[in-house]
């Protein structure tokens, strides 16, 4: 029996490396040179509309409510931004069709819906900046990603479960 041969190609291994090395000159950073990391954030499709509507509201109404970060100079467009680069790709591909969802129950769906979203705004994270915060060490930002974790999980199971029922 031949054993497979294993060989180091430095090019499909590129984004390891490259990790490996960032991961180490920013450890190295933050250890010899008192270099702090950055908040962690990330695209979010939790905090970004909340941050835009809030903005919006702050500016023509002249509330105070809570922006993050830079966004309280100049609003965050990256949900519209999401909106209508997905709109355009989708057209420029020829699958851009307006049509109902397939959810059967369109109240159980606004409530999921609305649940999920209301506990990214009381965590004030969406998942990827969860992760971001994770690795930095931060132990609720850590509970925080286990409880997603097993929702992912519960979800999926129930999914694959109502599937195997119909």
């Amino acid at each position: 029996m031949k054993l497979p041969r294993f060989e180091f190609k430095l090019i499909t291994n590129l984004a390891l490396i490259t990790g490996l090395v960032m991961g180490g000159l920013a450890a190295a950073a933050q250890g010899y040179f008192n270099v702090q990391p950055p908040v962690g954030e990330g695209v979010c499709f939790v905090t970004h509309p909340s941050n835009l509507v809030n903005w919006i509201v702050n500016t023509v109404f002249g509330t105070e409510f809570t922006i993050h970060g830079i966004f309280i100079a100049v609003p965050v467009l990256t949900p519209i931004g999401a909106i209508i680069g997905s709109a355009i790709a989708a057209w420029r591909n020829k699958e851009f069709k307006l049509r109902r969802g397939p959810v059967r129950e369109n109240l159980l769906a606004f409530i999921l819906g609305f649940l999920i979203i209301n506990f990214g705004l009381l965590w004030g994270s969406c998942p990827i900046r969860t992760a971001v915060l994770s690795s930095y060490g931060m132990l609720f930002a850590m509970l925080i990603l286990l409880v997603i974790v097993a929702g992912v999980i519960a979800a999926s199971e129930y999914i694959k479960w109502r599937v195997r029922r119909m």
